[in-house]
């Protein structure tokens, strides 16, 4: 599915009423209607609750006047409270004040000269408050009387039912702007929004519903909007069953650079990584003395050993023999538990500017970039760097909480700035292109917070570039399959416990689904 800024949304908005001719009286109806649908199936008992509406003065109260005239016409107990004048409404929010007044349902205005605390009692005693006061079209922080009613509103233990957007959300960015809704549910209306999907807009919205208000599909696909939220009926798009006929000369080779004394378990989840997302063949190039280690702990993959360092990690020596071995090879992942020696990192950094295939970057390879970035512009081939929020502190100078406070832009820019793709690991996985496709990942689990759970993505990710997936295409498939394979593992019955390796039998499984859905 699409995700698109506020902006984004306007313009869609617009461009149905002035070019397709419906007005927007109809869209703010359609929109009603199927918000309130849904706040039934979060609340059945809706229409029996005592019911307040807040409203601002934009659009976004004219749906609220939509369904409370769909209530009041149901039988339900309801209030509108506007904190604003009837003078400051426009347009079809106006059309649809006018009709509550005609119905006799008039709504209550707020006097800020008088006391608070009794104005705000009609919200503090209602069963259900529905939050149409701020739209997408916030860009400024919340202020006075809208915060001071927020900021209450989140103190009630009551259920709130947002209009499109938590009231106080940046719909664009996730972050909150001064004071912001907490929200049961939200109705967004056309298409979701960036911000509903991250940072903290994520947990704001509460149980996320899009509503079909209307707009043509071939208005959306005309937008060329590049940006998606992972799910399984964007990822089924993406991905199709093979050929009767494909053997595994014909389903990619991947090399695969990982593992020192006491990380060889990383350079085995990368490698399984690989092959269960159905990669005909996996090499591993190994430190010579651990290679008795991997072949018996790699069945299915085969393994290259390689010069070492004398404390067993790959030297620079070793670059002649895996660069010839890479040749018309498919994918190769670098850097899980490589280590950081310095012969290591000569032989990585050469490694990055010489590969003749795609790669995909993790862990110690992301820590001796974070000291040659400039590295990443040599490469002659497509790069997917995967970092966590700590290996892109390192990346940028910069601490992780600046790096969580705005991972969007973090990512973004990274991107841009560097020419690769970034998968910005964590909840709510970002995959960023240098232009500027972008990508929120819906799978996963808090369970997945344990070690190896990386090493088995890097090997994913590689996966799916040797089948002939484009990078960008490959990263998202890796990212939701991954989630969606944790997910399948624990089946909602546990949010710890989870090994990496637990994953790999349940990548099949998921892939099956996607290419039979």
């Amino acid at each position: 599915m699409i995700l698109v800024t506020a902006q984004e949304m306007a313009e869609l908005d617009r461009r149905t009423i002035e070019e397709i001719g419906i007005p927007g009286v109809v869209l703010m109806e359609n929109a009603a209607r199927g918000a309130l649908a849904f706040f039934e199936q979060i609340l059945p008992d809706l229409t029996q609750r005592r019911v307040v509406v807040l409203a601002g003065t934009g659009n976004n109260a004219g749906d609220g006047f939509v369904i409370a005239r769909l209530l009041h016409n149901r039988g339900a107990s309801v209030r509108v409270v506007c904190l604003r004048p009837a003078e400051r409404l426009r347009g079809d929010a106006l059309i649809n004040y006018r009709i509550l007044e005609n119905i006799g349902l008039r709504p209550c205005h707020w006097d800020e000269s008088s006391d608070f605390s009794s104005q705000f009692a009609p919200i503090r005693e209602a069963d259900v408050i529905i939050d149409a006061l701020l739209g997408t079209g916030l860009s400024s922080p919340v202020e006075g009387l809208y915060r001071d009613v927020i900021e209450a509103l989140n103190a009630l233990e009551k259920p709130v039912l947002a209009v499109d957007v938590p009231s106080g959300l940046d719909a664009s960015t996730g972050k909150i702007l001064g004071a912001a809704v907490r929200a049961t549910a939200t109705a967004t209306f056309g298409l979701p929004k960036v911000g509903q999907r991250i940072a903290q807009g994520d947990a704001l919205v509460g149980t996320l519903h899009v509503v079909d208000i209307g707009i043509p599909p071939a208005v959306v696909a005309s937008a060329d909007i590049p940006r998606w939220w992972l799910d399984e009926d964007t990822c089924r798009d993406w991905l199709r069953p093979r050929p009767a006929e494909t053997h595994k000369g014909r389903a990619g080779h991947v090399c695969v650079l990982s593992g020192s004394p006491g990380k060889t378990g990383a350079a085995t989840l990368a490698c399984l990584g690989a092959a269960r997302v159905g990669a005909g063949l996996v090499t591993l190039f190994i430190p010579r003395s651990l290679n008795p280690i991997l072949e018996v702990k790699l069945t299915e993959a085969m393994t290259l050993p390689i010069a070492e360092t004398s404390e067993q990690s790959a030297a620079a020596a070793a670059e002649p023999d895996i660069l010839a071995f890479l040749d018309g090879k498919e994918a190769f992942a670098l850097g899980p538990g490589i280590s950081l020696h310095e012969e290591t990192r000569r032989l990585v950094e050469n490694l990055i500017a010489r590969s003749p295939c795609p790669l995909v970057l993790d862990a110690d390879a992301l820590t001796i970039l974070a000291d040659a970035p400039h590295t990443l512009r040599k490469a002659a081939v497509p790069v997917i760097v995967t970092p966590h929020p700590g290996e892109m502190a390192r990346l940028l100078r910069c601490s992780v909480p600046d790096v969580q406070a705005d991972r969007l832009r973090v990512s973004q820019e990274f991107s841009r700035n560097h020419g690769v793709i970034v998968v910005l690991k964590g909840h709510r996985t970002l995959i960023a292109a240098p232009d500027g496709r972008l990508a929120v990942n819906g799978s996963g689990t808090p369970a997945m917070a344990s070690g190896g759970m990386g090493d088995v993505l890097t090997g994913m990710i590689a996966g799916f570039i040797a089948q002939g997936v484009e990078p960008f295409r490959a990263a998202c498939l890796a990212v939701y399959v991954h989630g969606a394979a944790a997910e399948k593992v624990c089946r909602g019955m546990t949010t710890r416990g989870l090994l990496a390796g637990d994953l790999l039998e349940q990548i099949p499984f998921v892939i099956g689904g996607l290419e039979k859905a």
